[in-house]
């Protein structure tokens, strides 16, 4: 019995010796941050060596709602800089094939982020 109460008595000395510093750190970590989102720079095929800020800059649209753009074809456009149903409606059909997959109706895909972008 003698035992288990010199365990307790160690166990909550130790608590309060680390309680201090895991204190001060819990602060720290919960103190508000300034943090931006990132955002994403527009690529424009004119003006390649404009800085980000120069060029403009673009928030990511849902591409999944056009016909035949999935999670995975999503990604794939993501890894070439397209986010955005302008950048869509701006690329060949060939390209969109090559990136996507032969599987997407580039046309039609094409047209839907015309309509989409406005």
């Amino acid at each position: 019995m003698s035992r288990l109460i010199l365990l307790m008595i160690g166990f909550i000395a130790g608590w309060l010796v680390k309680d201090s510093q895991w204190l001060s750190s819990l602060k720290t970590d919960l103190a508000p941050r300034k943090t931006s989102s990132p955002t994403i720079p527009l690529h424009e095929d004119d003006d390649t060596n404009a800085a980000p800020s120069e060029a403009g800059e673009v928030f990511p649209d849902p591409l999944e709602k056009l016909k035949g753009i999935g999670p995975a074809s999503k990604a794939k456009l993501n890894e070439q800089g397209i986010y955005t149903f302008a950048q869509i409606a701006a690329l060949p059909p060939e390209t969109l094939n090559e990136i996507a997959g032969a599987r997407v109706k580039a046309e039609v895909v094409i047209e839907q982020a015309r309509e989409l972008a406005g």
